[in-house]
């Protein structure tokens, strides 16, 4: 068998399938394609929005926090999953974490927040955590926001 006739039928099967994939990839996307392609984009950067609150007065979510500032943050946990459960302005949000020194909490979306919905999501919710009376103030968790930066 010749080298250099191995050789050449190589490079030119190699070079025809080049060809066959330019081919291919040239082609434009079906609108099916593209819808598909689109929605997995969403559900990959689909994550949840999480929510540093502070709370005021005497309730239980603020008994809670108080009890994370003493350092007892398994039961001042337990009071503010339970609280959450129970009341319904709560509903769709979930413990995520008390802050250094417990005195802030951080709560999330239960579930995940496509990309191209996070900014009214965010405005919803901080409006609503916002017009609570036993809230001093919340801010959008700036931690989530840096996780999804490139770097």
């Amino acid at each position: 068998m010749d080298v250099n006739a191995l050789r050449t039928w190589g490079i030119a099967v190699t070079g025809a399938l080049m060809a066959v994939a330019l081919v291919v990839a040239l082609q434009p996307e079906t609108p099916a394609v593209a819808q598909a392609t689109t929605q997995l984009a969403q559900t990959q950067s689909a994550e949840p929005i999480g929510f540093i609150v502070k709370f005021r007065g005497s309730g239980p979510i603020s008994r809670a926090q108080a009890l994370a500032g003493r350092g007892q943050i398994a039961p001042a946990q337990r009071q503010v999953e339970v609280q959450l459960g129970r009341q319904s302005a709560f509903a769709g949000l979930c413990f995520d974490r008390f802050t250094a020194g417990g005195a802030e909490i951080v709560l999330r979306t239960c579930e995940a927040v496509a990309a191209s919905e996070r900014g009214a999501a965010q405005q919803s919710w901080g409006a609503r955590l916002r017009a609570m009376r036993a809230v001093e103030y919340v801010d959008v968790n700036a931690t989530a926001t840096q996780q999804r930066a490139p770097g």
